[in-house]
Formats: C-alpha cells, structure tokens, sequence
C-alpha cells in the first residue's frame, strides 16, 4: 500500500494545486475523495494477492497430504456425475497410468463435521486414510480418531466397512475397532470412508475416462 500511495502522492499535490483556485473548502473535500479512491484501490489488490496466497497454500497442503497416501507424479482433479450426486476428486498418475483415486468426504461426529481423505487403488481397495479434520470431537476421545495407529486399520479393506466396539474387529469381514470411548466419532469416520468407496466403486466400474 506504501508503494501505491508514494506513487500517487505527486499526482494528488498536482490536483490539489490545480484546485487551490477554486476554494479552501472544495480543496479538501477532492482531495479526500482521492484518497478514498487510492485506499479502496489499494485494499481490494491487497485482497486478492492474499486470497491467491491462500488458494495457493491450501493447494500445496493437498498435495502434500495426497503424496503422503499415495506416490505419484502429478494429481489430476476431475469431476465425476454419481448416483450419489456430483464430486468432484483427484485421479493419481504415476507414469502415464492411473494408479488411484482420492477423494475428501465429511460425516457428522460427536462435536461436529470430520473431514477424511481417503485414496483408493484402481481394484476400489483401500490404500490409506488420512484424517484432515476432527477439532471438535472430544479431546482425548473422539479426536483419538487422528492417530495413525487408528485410522492405519482402514488400509487394504474394501466396501460397506463397519466398527466393531470391544477390539473384536476381523479384517476379512471388512471391521475395524472403534476408538475406545468414542464409538460415534469412529463410525463418522467410517460414514465418510464408505462414501469414498461408493464414489469410487460406482466411477471405476462405470469406465470414466481418468486422466
């Protein structure tokens, strides 16, 4: 802003100079309105450049949380039409190929909306989950759903999964534990999981060009 003003500062003493005849009253209240003007001018760059910033962090950190479920040379958004309704997700290519899909979905937990990332390989089977957010679920509970110990067991599994209270789960049925004491956060999880595997199923079977 600095910038702008100092460049528009001679302009506005050659104004005020120019209108210095027509009266001290009308002098400032131009001038004023300049300023205004420059002011409006110079927040509303200021905006943009900082909401570019932002797009352009929140970018790099998908990415980065993309790479940390499944390593690839380049990830590809695209937009899928599903029995389920639109989403929109990202086809992982990895020497020309397709390796995977990822998708963010959301579900309902205890406090609030927990938001999980979950890539999936081209046989729709689970290749990891990464839990982007659960602040509002219970600490020591609920947000125990963000420890990789937990939410490692989604790995290798495959449609319709359900929790298991008690650490009874059997992997070959498709079950994981829930987090002790916090069976509605780790079903939300799950919620969200399952929606991924739905998109999934339903765009791979369906043959949508993923490129």
């Amino acid at each position: 802003m600095k910038k702008i003003l100092s460049k528009v500062e001679p302009i506005i003493n050659k104004i005020t100079s120019l209108y210095k005849k027509i009266g001290d009253v009308a002098t400032p209240t131009i001038v004023l309105s300049i300023i205004c003007v420059v002011v409006t001018l110079a927040l509303s760059s200021t905006n943009m450049l900082t909401e570019n910033k932002i797009k352009a962090l929140a970018i790099k950190k998908q990415n980065e949380a993309m790479a940390k479920l499944i390593a690839a040379d380049e990830y590809h958004e695209l937009k899928a039409n599903t029995t389920l309704g639109d989403v929109t997700y990202n086809a992982a290519i990895k020497d020309g190929d397709t390796i995977g899909c990822i998708f963010v979905t959301e579900a309902n937990g205890y406090g609030g909306t927990i938001s999980v990332m979950t890539a999936v390989n081209m046989d729709c089977k689970i290749i990891a989950v990464e839990i982007l957010a659960a602040s509002d679920e219970t600490p020591g509970l609920g947000q125990n759903v963000t420890k990789p110990d937990w939410y490692s067991q989604f790995s290798g599994l495959k449609d319709d999964i359900t929790v298991i209270k008690g650490g009874s789960a059997n992997t070959e049925n498709n079950e994981i534990n829930a987090v002790t004491g916090a069976t509605i956060s780790s079903k939300a999880v799950t919620s969200a999981v399952n929606q991924a595997l739905d998109y999934a199923a339903e765009i791979i079977v369906k043959g949508d060009k993923i490129k």
